[in-house]
C-alpha cells in the first residue's frame, strides 16, 4: 500500500503519544477535521509499512502549519524533541519571524497543564529527561532539543489547563 503523500494535511501534530493521544489530540484532531483542516497524526495518516521516520519527516515538511502539545512527558521523548527541532528549521527556514505571521509553516504550541516558563527552564522542570538524554546522545543533539524548546516558548500559543485555555 502505498503511503499518503505529505502535503495531503495541512496541519502536522506533534505529541507525546502517552500524555495526550487518545485524550486531548483526539479531540483537537477531530475539531480540525470538522472545520475541513486537514491534520496529520500519526496513528491515523501513516500508511502501513511505511518507514515512521521517513513519513513523519515528510508530513512536517509537507505540512502548512504545526500544533505542538506540549506535556509533562513531551521532552522524555528524543523521537518529539526530533520532530520539535524539524519543526523549528522549516518554521524558521520558511517563515523567517519564527512562526507566528500568518504565512508558511506557522507554528503554534499548547501548553497542556504547563505554563511556558515550565519549558524554558530546561535545567529545572525536564532536568530528568536532559540528564538522561546527556548520557545516551551526542551534545549536539541535546543542545538542538534544548534550543528548540527555548524558540517554541517563544511563540504565542495557549496554556491549556482543565480545559480552559489563556493565551500567551
Amino acid at each position: 500500500m502505498k503511503p499518503p503523500a505529505a502535503s495531503s494535511h495541512d496541519v502536522f501534530l506533534s505529541f507525546r503519544g502517552s500524555d495526550v493521544r487518545n485524550t486531548f489530540v483526539d479531540h483537537l484532531y477531530a475539531a480540525l477535521r470538522r472545520k475541513r483542516v486537514r491534520p496529520f497524526k500519526d496513528d491515523v495518516d501513516l500508511g502501513r509499512g511505511e518507514s515512521v521516520r521517513e513519513g513523519i519527516s515528510r508530513a512536517i515538511e509537507g505540512s502548512s502549519f504545526y500544533v505542538v502539545v506540549l506535556t509533562r512527558n513531551y521532552a522524555s521523548s528524543a523521537w518529539c524533541l526530533d520532530e520539535l527541532v524539524k519543526i523549528m528549521r522549516c518554521s524558521s527556514r520558511d517563515n523567517h519571524n519564527g512562526g507566528g505571521g500568518g504565512g508558511k509553516n506557522t507554528t503554534f504550541p499548547i501548553f497542556y497543564h504547563l505554563s511556558p516558563d515550565d519549558v524554558s527552564d530546561v535545567g529545572c522542570y525536564y532536568k530528568d529527561d536532559f540528564d538522561r538524554h546527556k548520557r545516551r546522545y551526542t551534545y549536539e543533539r541535546v543542545d538542538g532539543w534544548i534550543q528548540a524548546l527555548a524558540w517554541v516558548v517563544g511563540v504565542a500559543g495557549w496554556v491549556v489547563t482543565n480545559l480552559q485555555y489563556v493565551c500567551t
